[in-house]
């Protein structure tokens, strides 16, 4: 189907649901909505109700119990739900700042099947820093009494965050992973050619490939040729790596954790997150950095830290 029908399609689920959330807000939640119409409505209101593939929309009935879980991503943030007791939704979000630091949230509420919608009233925040995969160093709570609500379109292919206490999210829309999304999905280089100008100089076509080629080398756990990607001294899982001949003895039986190869499994290399710090892949498995930016040296990507291994 056609990229731009898509936005649309969901574009247009998420104001069915919105309308439907407000009405429950109010009081006034009707019964289940009619999903031929749901459907026709949509159709209408993209292109005169001649939308092909419009079939491919799956409703989710109101009154049927929380069928949306799973992890939705937006950049390098993610938001993983998960049945709990009853009618309970348990939510847990993270949002990576630094190769070994996130924002993570957790919070639970129960799933309103008229309205699509989760509400909240009992977040916990944190600031987190690890020292190891899994392994926290330090962690700070930030505040215990969040509250928001979380709006799935009637697709439950995306969800949108109203953090209340921060506005955090500001309106931000998370789509859901699906396994056959695969990476070949993605063509390197396309969208905005000035996307990473805060992070290199290079084109935005070699970036993504170079990115890649390093994801799937971490993958194969091919650190023969990692190496060649390497700019010493190189942070691994938390220790300081001189030299090649250090690296290569260091690596040496190393092998990448279940989590870290979903993360990077899932990390298509388009678009990807970087700051001050650098280039993020995956959820912070490796990050990247180009030594020359800011200088009249050739742009040159090179990895500054690799985590997850075992």
């Amino acid at each position: 189907m056609n990229k731009k029908i898509i936005c649309s399609i969901l574009s247009a689920c998420t104001v069915l649901s919105m309308t439907a959330c407000a009405s429950a807000n109010a009081g006034g939640a009707a019964g289940a909505p009619d999903k031929e119409k749901a459907a026709s409505d949509i159709s209408d209101s993209i292109v005169g109700g001649v939308t092909p593939g419009i079939s491919d929309v799956t409703i989710a009935q109101p009154g049927e119990d929380f069928s949306f879980e799973g992890t939705y991503y937006s950049d390098r943030c993610h938001i993983t739900f998960s049945k709990g007791t009853d009618k309970t939704v348990n939510v847990k979000i993270g949002w990576a700042s630094r190769y070994n630091e996130s924002l993570e949230w957790t919070m639970s509420g129960e799933y309103d099947s008229e309205s699509y919608c989760i509400q909240y009233e009992n977040c916990v925040k944190k600031n987190v820093i690890y020292k190891a995969e899994n392994e926290v160093d330090k962690e700070e709570t930030l505040y215990t009494d969040g509250t928001g609500t979380f709006l799935f379109s009637l697709s439950g292919d995306s969800v949108t965050w109203t953090d209340k206490k921060e506005d955090v999210a500001q309106g931000r829309i998370f789509a859901l992973y699906k396994e056959s999304d695969g990476n070949t999905a993605t063509q390197f280089g396309t969208g905005d050619e000035e996307y990473y100008r805060g992070f290199s100089a290079m084109d935005k076509t070699s970036i993504e490939e170079t990115a890649d080629k390093i994801r799937k080398a971490y993958l194969a756990e091919d650190w023969d040729s990692l190496k060649g990607f390497v700019i010493y001294p190189v942070t691994i899982n938390g220790a300081t790596v001189e030299n090649e001949e250090t690296f290569i003895k260091y690596m040496k039986d190393k092998k990448v954790s279940s989590d870290s190869r979903k993360a990077m499994e899932e990390e298509n290399c388009h678009d990807m997150f970087y700051n001050g710090q650098g280039l993020c892949m995956g959820s912070g498995q490796v990050w990247l950095l180009d030594p020359s930016y800011m200088t009249d040296e050739t742009p040159v990507i090179k990895i500054k830290t690799i985590q997850g291994l075992e």
